[in-house]
């Protein structure tokens, strides 16, 4: 049976100052907080690649080891966002801890600073970062600035890539099996063009609050707000959404949003703020 949506509060929100001078066209933000299922804020940020205002960009944490096994850091994702420049952004590709030292027998806590080897394909202003995965779905630009989503063997030309986990959509049709665990979930998905964007994050772990979804659930999510193509990306604790230097979601953590070592979002190229050239 489809999943359905009831008693649906939608909130459109056009931030003021450099968001709303910006990105006011090219790219849309709402919350919906929605009392079924169950409790749930979904939040939304709906970006036309088309648009020249702006581009997408993606930003990670130093390498701290260069040729050691840890590809980046965990970095506070608000720093990691102010050092791309970026006024809009989900975090991304799922990461597993590294021991601090080759000389450490366990991995290092989710902390600040912390090494991380980055799952899957990680393409940053043309430089990769972490080699793509055949067992994980990535999205990328081609060369054209054209979303892909997809399970690849091989790296092809692109501008720019991060990875999730599976696929949530694969031409319109969902992919997931009913049932399981509910979480913070973060998502990323394209319509039928390539060209419109989306990017979701769905707050979790809080009893009459946000209480997450299950994979199926957002698969449908995707579909509803018009995606063909959808991937999964890192969710639980790392789930977060920023813009204009502020956390939109609720990060499930009791200690606030955990550090990550990737975002992906947008930056501004026509304010003066934000020149095109890093």
């Amino acid at each position: 049976m489809r999943f359905r949506w009831w008693h649906r509060t939608t909130i459109w929100c056009f931030s003021v100052g450099i968001f709303a001078n910006a990105l006011a066209r090219p790219v849309r933000y709402r919350v919906e907080i929605r009392s079924e299922p169950r409790p749930l804020r979904i939040h939304v940020l709906q970006i036309d690649l088309a648009d020249k205002s702006n581009e997408l960009a993606v930003e990670a944490g130093e390498d701290p080891d260069g040729a050691g096994p840890a590809e980046a850091q965990l970095v506070d994702p608000l720093e990691l966002s102010r050092k791309g420049r970026l006024i809009a952004a989900i975090n991304g590709n799922a990461w597993a801890n590294l021991p601090a030292t080759a000389g450490d027998a366990a991995p290092t806590a989710y902390l600040a600073g912390g090494p991380c080897n980055v799952l899957g394909w990680l393409l940053r202003d043309g430089l990769q970062k972490s080699p793509l995965e055949k067992s994980v779905w990535s999205f990328w630009l081609d060369e054209e600035g054209t979303g892909q989503i997809g399970s690849l063997s091989e790296a092809v030309p692109a501008l720019l890539a991060i990875s999730g986990f599976g696929g949530l959509l694969r031409s319109g049709v969902v992919l997931p099996k009913a049932g399981g665990p509910l979480h913070p979930r973060t998502a990323l998905g394209l319509d039928g063009t390539g060209r419109q964007l989306t990017l979701v994050v769905v707050d979790g772990r809080q009893a009459g609050f946000s209480e997450g979804m299950s994979e199926r659930e957002l698969a449908e999510l995707m579909k509803e707000l018009g995606c063909v193509d959808s991937l999964n990306l890192d969710g639980g604790g790392s789930t977060v959404m920023i813009e204009g230097g502020k956390i939109l979601n609720n990060p499930s953590e009791a200690t606030g949003p955990r550090p990550v070592p990737v975002m992906i979002g947008v930056r501004s190229i026509m304010d003066g703020r934000f020149p095109p050239d890093r």
